[in-house]
């Protein structure tokens, strides 16, 4: 997939601007809180459907103003394709694909990404939330279908709590039932992808510790279920408990995933660099696992990583993005990139 071209209207301090792309490396440089990462959210609102920085769409709209747009043409699956997603101050925001209105369940998959931030270096070390969010949109993009599944079990684990926290008890069979179906699929689709994400990511962590280091990555489930039943059976011996806490304490929305290199937990024994190396590893897997389900390379989205980044682990990560389609933000163009398209953003408007 090959993005060709960006068009903003009002969108955060962005009144109106219009970019386009090279195939290769593209470097987005500028001073701080210029717009660079504003223009990464609103490439990464197609893959997402959503702002990747959790904002709002009256966080997203310009200040004043009470709409806002965002455009883009790319190519994908050997066509020309458009997508538009339009914000409004006062109702929900609208998604198009080539002319066509899509709720995000439709959209989903259309337009792939893989985004690398600063925040995401913590990954490792941040809440079991965080890791979750991660598999799950990466899985979204390789099976669009996956994201009614996890709707559906996110509206159904909301209506069980609600019904814990009521004398109303008479339905929960009825729920419980459907709640350890999808809660099972959703961690068994989660378990497939760490599966894939570990083969993947290993080869990274092994080429940049020099061959010293063997990555393994542990699915954690909050209940170890063979099937559903097994998991209804936890769920009903659970009740009292739940019933007590308000909340559902076993299924897919407490899961987690572990990582070790040589068999020591990252999280526990790695130093910052190892778990910085990881991280890394996770990105470029995306990446591979992606081009390897749909065919075609996703875009990459390195949002100001190499300020965080040492030297080795920066050439490491130049050498696996080049022949790649890659948007970088930095505060200089980072001139170590041959041949890469310089696209120069200040207050809000783009030259380049």
């Amino acid at each position: 997939m090959v993005l060709r071209s960006l068009e903003l209207k009002n969108f955060r301090n962005i009144r109106s601007a219009s970019v386009s792309f090279e195939d290769g490396v593209n470097i987005l440089y500028g001073n701080n809180a210029q717009g660079k990462t504003n223009i990464i959210e609103a490439i990464r609102f197609f893959t997402e459907c959503r702002s990747f920085r959790g904002a709002s769409d009256r966080d997203i709209i310009l200040s004043g103003e009470s709409k806002a747009e965002i455009t883009v043409v790319f190519d994908k699956d050997g066509r020309e394709q458009t997508a538009q997603i339009r914000f409004d101050s006062e109702k929900r925001r609208e998604l198009y694909l080539n002319g066509a209105k899509l709720a995000p369940k439709e959209f989903i998959g259309s337009f792939n990404s893989v985004l690398f931030y600063p925040e995401q270096l913590s990954l490792i070390k941040s809440g079991p939330e965080n890791r979750r969010r991660f598999a799950d949109i990466s899985i979204c993009q390789l099976r669009p279908v996956y994201y009614s599944l996890l709707s559906r079990f996110t509206r159904t684990l909301q209506q069980r709590n609600a019904l814990l926290k009521t004398d109303d008890t008479r339905t929960l069979d009825i729920w419980d039932e459907r709640f350890a179906k999808l809660s099972f699929l959703v961690t068994k689709t989660r378990e497939n992808f760490i599966d894939r994400l570990q083969t993947f990511s290993g080869i990274s962590v092994n080429e940049i510790s020099g061959g010293k280091e063997k990555l393994s990555i542990k699915y954690v489930p909050s209940f170890y279920a063979e099937n559903e039943s097994e998991l209804y059976s936890e769920l009903e011996k659970n009740r009292e408990k739940d019933a007590e806490l308000g909340y559902t304490s076993v299924g897919a929305h407490k899961d987690d995933f572990e990582t070790y290199l040589n068999g020591k937990n990252v999280k526990i024994y790695g130093s910052q660099g190892q778990q910085r190396s990881c991280v890394m590893s996770f990105k470029l897997a995306e990446a591979e696992i992606t081009g390897d389900t749909r065919g075609e390379y996703p875009l990459i989205l390195l949002d100001d990583v190499f300020s965080e980044l040492d030297s080795e682990r920066r050439n490491y990560i130049t050498g696996k993005i080049m022949g790649k389609q890659v948007i970088i933000t930095s505060c200089d163009p980072v001139t170590a990139i041959d041949k890469a398209k310089k696209i120069y953003v200040e207050a809000g408007n783009i030259i380049g």
